[in-house]
């Protein structure tokens, strides 16, 4: 209860070596290890738990909680359903089920068991926060904003919420909602990278590209590996002619994320238009320098075949 989680393992350990036929012990050295992030040895434990007492389904929750933390989420999903079986008065239970389905995908059967968490507590917001994620994946934009409502009205505290609905109001092109739900998360929730991204997005939506910078910049200050991000704020720069400033941005993001493909293409569009503007104000050394890194980076690309004959005319004027 201190904290100790090394200590309490140790004595665990020295109880259940003395006392190997007790389960709960066991169950206890297993959430000991689970919290030091000793998963192996805690999946260990929480098996014997389940050796000497299969029928106690908190066991297969802790033990599949563990195999969450090891990402063996199939062997996780048995566990869940294991201790569903055994009780399914519990909440928690449901919930951390519907999680594993969620994760793979399978939305429909992941708010089936959201819905039974719901009978079973009505006034749990996140149980609605996790129904419109549902709804969001299968493309029903009322329905998630129905649910998002109904957390708000729980619990009007919920930054995530807000961040979510604004991302929903945005898609269907209600902006001034959006940046609205957008700035209450970030009242909520000042360190909220997220929310100050997806409000740059909403201002650039609008044109807004000075606000919309402002925003992206503070989400670069709070998280400096959102690549998203850096994208984003490249985007502004480039629709501002700024192609120095965008170029950095967008070499930041393919930095954090080598196969990014999005990143790769938007460095090539900008070194080709940052080519046409040095080659237009006599800088024949960086507009070359420009276009023949598009030809190194995106040979047979859209760009290849302009670049190719701007090259050829700074050869014949500058050989």
């Amino acid at each position: 209860e201190e904290g100790d989680y090394q200590k309490a393992s140790e004595l665990y350990k020295q109880y259940t070596d003395k006392n190997p036929k007790k389960p709960e012990p066991f169950n206890r050295l297993g959430l000991s290890y689970d919290a030091e992030m000793e998963y192996d040895s805690a999946a260990k434990a929480f098996t014997k738990a389940i050796e000497l007492d299969p029928r106690n389904a908190a066991y297969y929750y802790n033990r599949a909680s563990t195999y969450i933390h090891l990402r063996a989420y199939d062997q996780a999903r048995l566990d869940l359903e294991q201790s569903v079986r055994l009780d399914s008065t519990k909440a928690d239970y449901l919930n951390a089920l519907g999680n594993i389905y969620f994760n793979k995908e399978n939305y429909l059967q992941a708010k089936t068991i959201y819905e039974k968490v719901l009978k079973l507590d009505s006034l749990d917001s996140a149980v609605f926060l996790n129904l419109a994620l549902c709804a969001e994946k299968e493309g029903k934009t009322q329905e998630a904003l129905n649910y998002y409502d109904k957390a708000l009205a729980i619990d009007s505290s919920s930054a995530l919420a807000y961040n979510n609905r604004g991302y929903l109001y945005a898609e269907s092109g209600r902006l001034e909602d959006a940046i609205s739900d957008y700035t209450r998360a970030i009242e909520l929730k000042p360190g909220y990278a997220l929310a100050y991204n997806n409000r740059g997005t909403a201002y650039y939506k609008m044109n807004d590209l000075i606000r919309a910078e402002s925003d992206y910049t503070k989400a670069l200050l709070i998280d400096p590996k959102l690549v998203r991000t850096y994208l984003n704020r490249g985007r502004v720069y480039y629709d501002q002619k700024e192609y120095t400033s965008a170029l950095g941005d967008y070499e930041k993001a393919l930095a954090l994320e080598p196969e990014n493909k999005l990143a790769k293409d938007r460095i090539v569009e900008v070194r080709f238009e940052r080519g046409k503007e040095r080659l237009a104000s006599g800088d024949m050394t960086g507009a070359r320098s420009d276009f023949e890194e598009v030809i190194k980076l995106d040979p047979d690309g859209p760009f290849a075949s302009s670049v190719k004959t701007y090259l050829e005319n700074i050869q014949s004027t500058n050989p």
